[in-house]
């Protein structure tokens, strides 16, 4: 962690859904590096408990609490348990989704697994931003967001819940930079490319058809993240999708399925 007469986020707060591995792991590592304090939301108690510890070991003040965000009301909540613990909170990371299946394509996805999609990526995270965002307008002060979002927003996926939901997370980012940015709320998306984490595991042959030829890791998406959450380096940025793909949004590389 950087000394507190450096880090440039001391004295700030921080809300990460999916905070227990994956992106939303790595981000709070980069968070904390910077001085910031932490409230962690995961739907896995034991992965919450081992992301705590990991930071509490840094030297890192962080809480956190086991939530479902495919449960209606559950982004509030986030953020209540979120003010209650650490007063203001100033930034948003939601990196939380469910877990896809490949299996699951458009002529057999259940109600429930497409509604949980949907409801953990757009819904729950519009309730957590508008909630934070009163919060924060009624205290006069600034904050900023950080939406991950998916490739797969603007290019077909096969997985029809997965790639609307994200397609909808991403609009809902720029529909929010627009309405807060008089408020000096910033809101960003930050779109991955094939990044093994959060149970996604890319096959070792997409990695000859990515220009800087390797995968991604989690920090590569965290290193980028950090820096739209700095105002330092990002003051003047709102509404914009960050890419983190080594370049792999250059190509379409899913075959087409017949199904």
């Amino acid at each position: 962690m950087a000394p507190k007469s450096m880090a440039m986020l001391a004295g700030e707060a921080a809300l990460v859904t999916g905070a227990g591995n994956g992106i939303g792991r790595a981000m709070c590592h980069e968070l904390a590096a910077e001085g910031a304090k932490l409230f962690l939301v995961d739907l896995d108690a034991s992965r919450l408990a081992a992301s705590l510890s990991a930071l509490s070991d840094a030297g890192a003040e962080a809480d956190g609490a086991v939530i479902d965000l495919s449960v209606a009301g559950s982004g509030v909540m986030a953020v209540e348990h979120a003010v209650s613990r650490f007063g203001a909170i100033q930034m948003l990371v939601h990196a939380a989704s469910p877990p896809r299946s490949e299996l699951d394509r458009w002529d057999v996805v259940s109600d429930e697994t497409w509604d949980a999609m949907y409801r953990v990526n757009v819904s729950e995270g519009f309730h957590m931003a508008r909630h934070l965002a009163k919060d924060l307008i009624t205290r006069s002060m600034p904050g900023r967001m950080l939406f991950v979002t998916s490739l797969h927003a603007a290019t077909p996926r096969n997985l029809l819940h997965y790639s609307t939901s994200k397609s909808a997370m991403l609009m809902l980012v720029k529909e929010l930079a627009r309405s807060l940015a008089r408020h000096g709320i910033r809101v960003n998306a930050l779109t991955p490319g094939a990044i093994a984490a959060g149970g996604f595991k890319p096959n070792p042959s997409l990695q000859a058809k990515i220009p800087m030829q390797r995968l991604g890791e989690s920090a590569d998406v965290a290193a980028m993240g950090i820096t739209l959450l700095i105002d330092r380096f990002s003051r003047y940025v709102t509404g914009s999708e960050i890419l983190v793909d080594g370049g792999l949004g250059l190509y379409n590389w899913f075959d087409p399925h017949d199904n």
